[in-house]
């Protein structure tokens, strides 16, 4: 009996083990197929497929006017598909020298478990058409798209730059790079049992938004060529000029020195393009902040413009430190003392202030604080609070000393005194359209922080300056104007103290007085040779607003300067001898034939007389017309032998004139 039942019970053991073997089996299959089965798939999936994400085309930036600053164009990447190569050292070899990427960097890229991979973006057509050439396996090309800024360094810290991947990274384009930039799309690769790839588009880009901007193209060229002019001439370290348009906060035209090609940003230094100066670094103001002092106890009713101070023969001791001027004043008028940017009487006017009221109107006037400027990066600058002030804080403060600005920050100051003492936000983007044709307008904002009585009384100072103090050379031909110099020393980082050598020279002004059309601040970075406001900012101000005043055709407010313009007389009474080859456009020829009226010896209020061009190159005869205020137009090269208005027509800022030149 006991031998028949042995049988049996191996026969349950080994059901028994084959259950268990089952079950955990069953139990294995359970979880690989159940619990992970997701993971294995997505696994699989990595295997055989691969996403590769395709940049937008970013919407345009353009001017005022519509005319484009920033486009993206069309160019090629090439990329690779690894596994599809037969001989990957050959291949490397061949693309090191075609596309100047060393060989062991792209032997790196080509490694065979990758589906696929870029070898480089964004390559010239010569580039191309020599990768084609070579008939490479496993090679091909992706049309891509490029930042391209036709006007290569104008308004270069304004615009900004992107990167290899269309990503705004400064200026509008950083600021705005969500809705300019648009929506990835993406290409799904499969890679079937033979090792072959194949496309399958998911998802189209999306072309982003379009930015119209306040910027003025005819007044940017005019601040880039001054800013040019000025760093020629006083060798300065760095510039900043801003142009707005006080009644909006609108800025006009912005450029600095050192500038870059934002085509080519990699090319500059770092510094160059990293940071817009104009919002981004700071200074001490020095005498352009006496405004900020007088205007605050002018509003607080504490002084008048024709109350005399004593000004102490120019010397004040304010608790044991001594603060001289630079000349010896006695008694002085509010009016005087910011004609004459006297320190004594600055400080004493601040001293009726007090600590606490003066601080409160730098903060009700925008220092301390961000403008909310629509570009990136900007500062706040540096006001301390008053419980960090010491006693003779208040000294240096109200002459333009222990405080930071940008020269963003004195712009908007002074629009606020010109437009009667509104404070603006500056802002740079007018409109955003979208793909769609949605618009949106973007509208001045601003808020009063003075009242017109005072910034009427701060306005009248600001013209006796101009015209009788230290910023005579800022008097506009044709124009009244204001404003203020500055001239400050920087800060020495061994010793702490001031430096003797290293100064800040500024103007920040306004004209027409009697309308004011434009602001314009002039900050110049460590001159060499001379040093002061007056003699290196402000001249460059006078050069800016008669040129942009006069193309923008706004008529004089000083009549006695109206017919200052004479034409220069004729070289000859005979008319032009025929340059072979030159094809004159009939129309313009026949009207600068024409005999101007007889008897023409006066001017109207506003007009010019158009000079003799004829002779002068093309750049001599376009520079020094557009300095006129007129328009000019070119057909051919050489030297000008027609002109249209003829020399000695009276017209007005703002006509066209054409010339016609020997070579076509």
């Amino acid at each position: 009996m006991k031998k028949e039942k042995l049988p049996e019970k191996r026969i349950r053991v080994l059901v028994a083990i084959m259950a268990l073997w089952g079950i955990g089996i069953g139990a294995r299959l359970y979880f690989l197929q159940v619990v992970r089965s997701e993971n294995y798939i997505e696994k699989a999936a990595q295997h055989q497929q691969d996403i590769v994400k395709i940049t937008p085309r970013r919407g345009d930036i353009m001017a005022r006017d519509g005319t484009v600053l920033a486009r993206s164009i069309e160019v090629d990447s090439v990329f690779a598909r690894p596994h599809e190569i037969k001989n990957r050292a050959a291949t490397a070899k061949t693309l090191s020298r075609l596309t100047g990427i060393p060989s062991s960097e792209l032997m790196k890229k080509l490694d065979p478990a990758k589906t696929w991979v870029w070898i480089k973006r964004k390559i010239s057509k010569d580039q191309r058409q020599a990768i084609e050439r070579a008939r490479l396996r496993g090679i091909g090309f992706k049309t891509e798209f490029r930042r391209y800024y036709p006007d290569r360094d104008m308004a270069a810290h304004l615009l900004g730059y992107v990167d290899v991947d269309e990503e705004g990274k400064s200026g509008l384009e950083g600021k705005y790079n969500g809705p300019v930039r648009g929506k990835q799309g993406e290409i799904l690769l499969l890679v079937d049992a033979h090792g072959k790839t194949y496309e399958r588009e998911q998802t189209v880009p999306q072309i982003g938004a379009s930015l119209t901007t306040t910027l003025d193209k005819s007044i940017q060229f005019i601040v880039e060529r001054e800013l040019r002019a000025a760093a020629e001439t006083s060798r300065a370290s760095a510039i900043s000029i801003i142009v707005m348009d006080p009644m909006s906060g609108a800025i006009l035209g912005t450029a600095n020195w050192p500038t870059f090609n934002p085509n080519e940003y990699a090319k500059s230094p770092e510094a160059a393009y990293a940071l817009n100066p104009s919002l981004a670094l700071t200074y001490e103001p020095g005498s352009t902040f006496k405004m900020v002092t007088i205007a605050a106890a002018l509003e607080e009713g504490l002084i008048t413009p024709d109350e005399k101070i004593f000004c102490d023969n120019g010397s004040i001791l304010l608790y044991g430190r001594r603060i001289r001027d630079h000349k010896p004043y006695g008694t002085l008028s509010v009016r005087e003392i910011m004609q004459n940017s006297s320190n004594v009487g600055t400080i004493k006017i601040a001293l009726r202030l007090g600590d606490d009221r003066l601080k409160s109107y730098i903060d009700r006037y925008g220092f301390g604080q961000k403008t909310l400027v629509d570009l990136p990066a900007e500062v706040r600058g540096m006001v301390r609070d008053t419980s960090e002030w010491t006693k003779t804080s208040i000294g240096s403060i109200a002459i333009g000393q222990e405080v930071s600005v940008t020269p963003l920050q004195i712009a908007t100051m002074v629009s606020t005194i010109a437009n009667g003492g509104i404070r603006y936000r500056p802002y740079v983007v007018q409109k955003i359209q979208d793909p769609n044709g949605e618009t949106t307008e973007i509208k001045p904002s601003g808020t009063r922080v003075m009242t017109p009585t005072t910034a009427e009384q701060v306005r009248v100072m600001l013209e006796d300056v101009v015209t009788d103090g230290t910023a005579k050379g800022s008097q506009l031909e044709g124009y009244r104007a204001a404003g203020k110099t500055g001239t400050a020393q920087k800060i020495d980082p061994a010793t702490k103290r001031y430096s003797p050598s290293k100064h800040i020279a500024s103007f920040a002004g306004f004209a027409p007085v009697s309308d004011p059309k434009i602001a314009i601040v002039v900050v110049v970075d460590e001159p060499k040779g001379q040093y002061y406001g007056a003699e290196v900012a402000a001249p460059v101000f006078k050069r800016i607003a008669e040129q942009v005043l006069r193309i923008k055709s706004v008529l004089p407010d000083v009549p006695r300067y109206a017919p200052h313009y004479t034409a220069t007389p004729e070289r000859t009474k005979e008319k032009p001898t025929p340059i072979p080859g030159a094809t004159p456009d009939a129309k313009v020829l026949d009207a600068a034939l024409t005999s101007p009226p007889k008897g023409q010896t006066s001017l109207e209020f506003g007009e010019i007389l158009v000079p003799n061009y004829i002779g002068q190159s093309l750049r001599q005869a376009m520079d020094e017309s557009r300095k006129l205020g007129l328009k000019p137009s070119a057909q051919g090269s050489g030297q000008v032998v027609v002109q249209n208005p003829l020399p000695g027509a009276p017209v007005r800022p703002g006509t066209r004139i054409q010339f016609l030149l020997s070579l076509r």
